[in-house]
């Protein structure tokens, strides 16, 4: 029963009895929590009717083409094996007895630690797997994932404002600003409102307004670095490498942030400590209530070297803009509280000095004597 959902999956696609029938093969299978640590939007997409083929080529990389038992992994100097998909993966042995197996494709760091089983079957034997591998030949685009998080709104937003070549994971394009160098190493991610999340707005009037339309998507689109992979060996928690970002206690920039000093946005721990919330930095409001949305799901994208993906919230973050009270009340409050002290500073100056020379001067009685003067 561990082995359960990827076997169901297996059986959800048009090529169960070819993996059955294909002799000298070796199955690893990931055990059932793998799909939900790969992210809920990739297992999302995979698991989706529309997404067999992409499936299919998971399940085919999970299929060494030979007989491999535990003896001659442990004591064999084989570090690569092909698969039934045609690409290759990667076997480590460590010191303290434990096996890594790496995908050729999906993210930087992305492992699954192998246990050796030995279960026999007709056509050759099953080991298991703590996590899914992902090969090259399966591309995780945004748009996939927008897909998977039921961001359809979201993605024709995106569309509207120009940006339709994220979600198809290509290049921007020649002459746009994001082509030049600050950009080209870069992936993105995006903050992705569910349809639901759309629900209290009108959509005619929303994607109406083209300025408005932009500026909203540049508030969920985070140009995101390459991410340092995460480091090899048996102590490294394969299932922490599935998140696009950081979220804990994590300030990003977005697109808008050039452009707006509330541009940026910060993650932080839920109320309830059940999850994440995310939110436009210095707005106000301090919790979900008040226009934080609250992490729903995410998927890391594997364009751009595996940097980047969706991360699917339940609410629109709209751009925040200060009241003229915020921009221009307390400032001009403090200016002229300010010129009221200098006021009073200067009028108190006046004052002394006046004071001071119009005090009385005194004279000995009948004046000064010659002496005195001589004085």
């Amino acid at each position: 029963m561990d082995l359960s959902s990827f076997l169901a999956a297996v059986f959800s696609t048009s090529q169960a009895q070819r993996l059955r029938e294909t002799p000298s093969t070796s199955l690893l299978i990931p055990r059932n929590q793998a799909f939900q640590r790969l992210g809920l939007l990739v297992s999302g997409h995979l698991l989706a009717p529309s997404s067999k083929g992409d499936l299919e080529n998971v399940i085919f990389h999970h299929a060494l083409n030979t007989v491999e038992y535990a003896q001659s992994l442990q004591n064999g100097s084989q570090h690569t094996f092909a698969t039934l998909e045609g690409t290759d993966v990667k076997f480590d042995r460590f010191a303290n007895g434990t096996f890594f197996i790496s995908s050729s494709g999906g993210w930087a760091g992305l492992q699954a630690e192998l246990r050796l089983r030995d279960l026999l079957t007709q056509t050759g034997v099953i080991h298991e797997l703590s996590d899914i591998l992902i090969p090259r030949s399966v591309k995780l685009t945004i748009g996939k994932l927008v897909k998977a998080a039921k961001g359809s709104t979201m993605a024709t937003l995106v569309n509207k404002a120009g940006f339709e070549w994220i979600l198809n994971g290509t290049a921007p394009p020649e002459g746009s600003p994001w082509a030049d160098d600050k950009f080209s190493s870069a992936g993105w991610t995006l903050l992705c409102p569910s349809d639901n999340a759309f629900k209290e707005y009108n959509l005619t009037q929303l994607y109406s307004d083209l300025v408005g339309v932009k500026r909203i998507v540049a508030q969920h689109l985070i140009p995101t670095p390459p991410l340092n992979p995460a480091t090899k060996g048996p102590a490294r928690p394969t299932y922490n490498n599935n998140r696009p970002l950081i979220f804990d206690d994590a300030t990003y920039s977005t697109l808008h942030s050039a452009h707006s000093a509330y541009g940026d946005i910060i993650f932080q721990q839920s109320s309830d400590g059940k999850g994440y919330v995310v939110g436009v930095k210095g707005s106000q409001g301090k919790n979900v209530e008040d226009g934080w949305a609250r992490v729903l799901a995410w998927g890391r994208s594997t364009s751009a070297d595996g940097t980047g993906g969706v991360i699917q919230i339940d609410r629109l973050l709209v751009p925040y803009q200060p009241s003229r009270w915020t921009q221009y009340g307390g400032p001009g409050a403090v200016g002229i509280l300010g010129m009221f002290f200098i006021c009073m500073f200067f009028y108190g100056v006046r004052w002394v000095w006046r004071k001071d020379t119009m005090e009385a001067t005194y004279e000995p009685i009948g004046g000064f004597g010659r002496d005195d003067d001589d004085s």
